[in-house]
């Protein structure tokens, strides 16, 4: 079995010559956590579609740009970030509450509230901020990393995930006071 490394390289050959399996295949592993990223900062699954399948198409026309073969999940990470953000600025939307009549016990009715309290919080924070805690939190990506990804200074990750935090506790404590 070749190393990751080489099976990588040789997919990203194959898929710059045209080869749509080959690109599936670098793609796929990657694509559980890209919607998940995308729905976090468009605010919808059916935006996250759209997301992915702009980002997939981004990357499949970007591929010959595409230097160094090892940064390819990375490099694929900006492209459903940048995406999603184009998502999310084209289309403001609140997800509506899901129907809680099938809830059995107050703890799960109240977990559910919570829940949705804290949607809505994340979703009435800017754009940006929602992309900067995404990367951070969920997908638990070094400064260095963030700052990559988003073109920015290590610093600027760092204060911007300290003010977004901020401003969504304060959507937080708004949403509680509602």
């Amino acid at each position: 079995m070749k190393p990751v490394s080489s099976r990588r390289s040789l997919l990203l050959a194959n898929a710059r010559s045209g080869d749509s399996d080959a690109f599936s295949e670098l793609v796929t592993p990657l694509l559980s956590v890209a919607m998940g990223t995308a729905v976090l900062i468009t605010g919808s699954r059916a935006d996250a579609a759209d997301a992915i399948q702009d980002a997939l198409v981004s990357a499949w026309q970007g591929l010959r740009g595409l230097r160094d073969d090892e940064a390819f999940p990375s490099w694929f990470r900006r492209q459903v970030i940048r995406s999603a953000q184009r998502q999310a600025r084209s289309r403001r939307r609140l997800v509506a509450l899901d129907d809680v009549r099938d809830l059995q016990t107050d703890a799960t009715l109240d977990r559910k509230v919570e829940e949705r309290q804290l949607q809505r919080a994340f979703r009435a924070i800017s754009d940006s901020d929602r992309t900067i805690l995404v990367l951070h939190h969920y997908w638990r990506m070094p400064v260095s990393d963030t700052a990559a990804a988003l073109d920015i200074p290590p610093g600027t990750v760092k204060s911007r995930v300290h003010h977004a935090l901020t401003r969504l506790r304060a959507s937080y404590d708004a949403e509680d006071r509602r």
